[in-house]
């Protein structure tokens, strides 16, 4: 796990500056490289967990020079393609899984891709042809941005940040990627907040020469449904991948633990890294909080004490919002979800037991565990209720309900269900994931109607059952711009590495071709429940989901009031374009508690304090 970046036209000064505002993501080595026949060069800065001898540093070139790599990531089957590799003829000088990448790539070019197990993003430069091949993982657990350069050169960096350091780039607001942030609270890829820097997609893969740029996709999920199994035969199918996805998970030469809920899906990962450790206890941590709606430590406990693990209760850190600016500098663009905050806290704490920890991340859209899910299944019956009841009488009284800010969200998902129901189905969904309504974004921003990101990938799913659609969007739009990012920024803040089992492509493609209702048969996570069911009690595979979230509603109306105040005003507003009387309207609408808009208040927060910061 590291830190990697590059540009073409390279100087040292410049690469300098990438190398430092990387470090944090490598505390265990950096250099750097320049091609003298193309001037283009490559950053690395190193977190050691697999070889942690001087045979795993990077940049790394081949044997014969031509090839030369830098490489963010995991390779959980690496020892599996090196006896492959060897025995067609290759020869390594390290146990690393970056050799056997670079290998591999040589080998086999862009095909490569396909034969990877784990988390990656990486740059190979081919200094005979003065290209350079850049790709991302599956489903973008590794974040990789790029920039193009005056004269057609290249820029890319493990993160935002460190591009804003290379000459040449366009940093201007981009306003179609700040109404993407309002609608999402994250900026939908391909766009960051700047308008000469891009995300690179998941999935995909770019390709630069002198020439140009080239960028397509080389695996994307697929929902298809095809295979209907009895959950008994699901499970059955299931059981090995997911027991096979976490003890890849478990391959490091560095001190390896997990972050335990008591949730459903950190709970099986617990399960199942007991039972592949044995008689070797690992370390779990949960964090707590003062405020009971939010705390799991007595579930944590029980998994803990009944899988047999070395347990940790990390208290959350009073003040967690003085870590806003850091927060904001990390991600290097407005990010609207606080549960980045508590990523962070609960890194920093657990770095100080391991270098690498598993999570429960992706359980959700992979085992169909959202509310929103039964929700979209429910939409067809709603819709055959006569419309002069639905708009006539029920609309109008749910509209009224009143809404909780103390982590319930039952009533507010009531309204926003009965509020959407009857659109079509991708405006449906993205009605229910958006935080500012297209309505609300346009009030905000002026100019016509916004687009609906989340929509248009509903749409381009092409998926006829709604599960199967609803699960795939959010693989290719909630789940990488949201849970990854915050994943990654806040934990490689602390030099901590999250592998992330649930998210194995293997595993996401056998459960893909099962069947919406082998997935959804009984509610929400049939199939994880019953794999979960052969490992941990009833009494904790029942549990209700609490989710982990800061107390936000609380926070806004005790400690943040005063920030709130100072930063949400006519001038700050609009300094960044928007229209302080939808702000002031949306401001009066939450203090008055007839909605809990906790988090379109905290995104205009941040935004706010990220665009201080760019001042500064």
């Amino acid at each position: 796990m590291c830190g990697i970046a590059g540009l073409s036209g390279a100087t040292p000064e410049v690469l300098a500056e990438l190398q430092r505002r990387l470090a944090h993501r490598g505390p265990d080595g950096s250099d750097r490289f320049i091609c003298e026949r193309s001037g283009f060069g490559l950053v690395h800065t190193r977190l050691a967990v697999i070889d942690l001898s001087p045979g795993g540093r990077q940049p790394m070139a081949s044997p014969d020079g031509r090839w030369v790599i830098a490489f963010n990531g995991e390779i959980y089957n690496h020892a599996e393609l090196r006896v492959e590799l060897e025995r067609r003829g290759h020869r390594f000088r390290s146990t690393s899984d970056t050799e056997v990448l670079l290998t591999l790539l040589i080998d086999q070019g862009e095909t490569a891709l396909e034969r990877l197990v784990g988390m990656f993003a990486f740059a190979l430069l081919d200094r005979h042809a003065g290209t350079v091949l850049l790709a991302r993982d599956r489903v973008g657990i590794k974040p990789l941005v790029w920039a193009g350069l005056p004269g057609g050169g290249l820029a890319f960096a493990s993160e935002i940040r460190a591009l804003t350091s290379v000459p040449g780039i366009d940093l201007s607001l981009d306003a179609e990627a700040l109404s993407g942030y309002l609608a999402c609270l994250y900026v939908p890829a391909p766009r960051t907040i700047h308008a000469g820097i891009r995300k690179l997609p998941p999935g995909h893969l770019l390709r630069w020469s002198p020439d140009g740029v080239e960028i397509r996709q080389w695996w994307r999920p697929a929902f298809t449904g095809e295979r209907r199994l009895a959950t008994d035969e699901a499970v059955e199918e299931v059981m090995p991948v997911l027991r096979a996805a976490v003890r890849s998970c478990m391959v490091a030469d560095v001190p390896v633990g997990c972050f335990l809920s008591g949730g459903i899906d950190s709970s099986v990962i617990a399960a199942l890294m007991a039972e592949a450790r044995g008689e070797d206890k690992i370390a779990s941590f949960t964090m707590t909080f003062a405020e009971a709606a939010y705390d799991e430590r007595v579930a944590a406990r029980a998994v803990s004490d009944h899988v047999g693990t070395l347990h940790t209760e990390l208290p959350a850190s009073a003040g967690l919002v003085d870590g806003l600016a850091r927060m904001i500098a990390a991600f290097g663009e407005p990010f609207g979800n606080p549960t980045a905050l508590l990523i962070g806290d609960l890194s920093a704490k657990a770095r100080s037991h391991v270098t690498v920890a598993l999570v429960g991340d992706g359980g959700d859209e992979v085992f169909a565990g959202y509310p929103r899910y039964q929700g979209g299944l429910l939409a067809a019956k709603w819709r055959r209720i006569p419309a002069v009841l639905r708009r006539g009488l029920i609309e109008p009284a749910v509209a009224l309900l009143p809404e909780s800010t103390s982590g319930r969200h039952v009533w507010r998902r009531i309204r926003e269900f009965v509020a959407s129901a009857g659109l079509a189905d991708a405006e449906m969904y993205a009605a229910w994931v958006e935080y500012f309504s297209p309505a609300e974004r346009q009030a905000l921003l002026g100019g016509p109607p916004p687009p609906r990101p989340v929509a248009d990938i509903f749409r381009a799913t092409g998926r006829a059952d709604p599960l199967d659609a609803m699960q795939e969007t959010d693989l290719l739009s909630f789940l990488p711009g949201n849970l990854m990012a915050y994943g990654d920024a806040m934990s490689m803040m602390h030099a901590l590495e999250l592998r992330l089992p649930l998210l194995d492509h293997r595993l996401i493609e056998t459960v893909a071709r099962l069947s919406a209702g082998c997935r959804f048969a009984a509610g929400k996570k049939t199939l994880l429940k019953a794999a979960a069911r052969r490992l941990l009690p009833a009494a904790i595979v029942d549990r209700p989901k609490l989710g982990f979230n800061p107390p936000m509603g609380l926070w806004l109306k005790g400690d943040l009031a005063p920030l709130v105040a100072e930063c949400l005003t006519p001038a700050r507003m609009a300094a960044l374009g928007l229209e302080w009387t939808a702000v002031e309207r949306l401001l009066a609408e939450h203090r008055a508690g007839r909605r809990d808009l906790s988090l379109p208040v905290w995104a205009l927060l941040v935004l706010e304090r990220w665009q201080a910061g760019c001042r500064a």
